[in-house]
């Protein structure tokens, strides 16, 4: 990889780009074209290297929990479950692989379960060789949560949630961007309290300001809200700032990507 060109890690959220609160595996059409006009009218305008990670929605949530994939325990049943489960991941894939393409960015699948093995839902083995090469040569990555083997549990889930800090990490990125169904982090659910506040920056010193933490509409065995902040904050550990922001008002994503700070909640390293 070029180590003078910035390279982003964006996460796309299931609950933006999937119907997910109507609990059924569709696409949102609409939103997965705007999204993807967005990312390339950014990368026309500034020359940095993608990796794009997207959720599940109810394409992984659902099956996955119908079966159980996320207990553990794999019998009969379950390994029927594992093999449905991806194979309703991969349809989400291509929508999205083939909406970035129609707008010209060179996007191909990369699929967790086919090089990731997971430790007790820790992601311990994710080689990146043949991602850094494509990076190299200015395509776009584009990975997904997934159901993994588990060495301990015998098979579990990969949330987008998980890859994204372990990709920044193993990468270096230079900055990380999740696009969620939400502006940011409120001090309370804003889905239930209407008073909620949003909290513009994040670290050490104010995370207690969190009274709630947002739960995901529909189905999520991942952890929703809750996960996906505790993975952030264990990346301003390695240095890595990383910044929520809404993938559902036009124009939010393009910004942050030309490299905009403070549209949504950026999580910090301490001062």
């Amino acid at each position: 990889m070029n180590p003078n060109k910035e390279l982003i890690i964006l996460k796309l959220g299931g609950s933006v780009i999937t119907k997910k609160s109507e609990g059924k595996p569709e696409v949102d059409g609409e939103n997965l074209k705007r999204l993807a006009k967005e990312i390339a009218d950014a990368k026309k305008k500034k020359n940095f290297s993608l990796v794009i990670v997207h959720g599940a929605g109810p394409f992984g949530h659902v099956p996955a929990k119908r079966y159980g994939l996320d207990k553990g325990i794999m019998d009969e049943e379950q390994m029927k479950g594992f093999s449905i489960t991806h194979q309703s991941m991969e349809k989400l894939n291509f929508q999205v692989v083939e909406a970035l393409q129609r707008h010209m960015i060179n996007a191909v699948a990369y699929q967790p379960s086919a090089v990731g093995i997971l430790k007790n839902r820790r992601l311990i083995y994710f080689p990146t060789i043949v991602m850094e090469e494509l990076i190299s040569r200015d395509v776009v990555p584009v990975a997904y949560g997934d159901v993994l083997l588990d060495e301990e549990t015998g098979v579990n889930i990969l949330s987008g949630d998980h890859l994204v800090p372990y990709l920044a990490d193993t990468l270096n990125a230079n900055r990380v961007i999740m696009a969620a169904d939400v502006p940011g982090i409120f001090d309370s659910d804003p889905k239930k309290n209407k008073n909620a506040k949003l909290i513009k920056e994040i670290d050490s010193r104010n995370i207690s300001q969190i009274r709630e933490i947002g739960t995901s509409m529909g189905t999520d065995v991942t952890g929703g809200m809750e996960r996906k902040l505790n993975e952030l904050l264990r990346l301003t550990e390695l240095g890595i700032e990383s910044e929520i922001v809404s993938a559902i008002e036009p124009g939010i994503l393009r910004r942050t990507l030309l490299g905009e700070r403070g549209l949504g909640t950026i999580i910090k390293t301490d001062p």
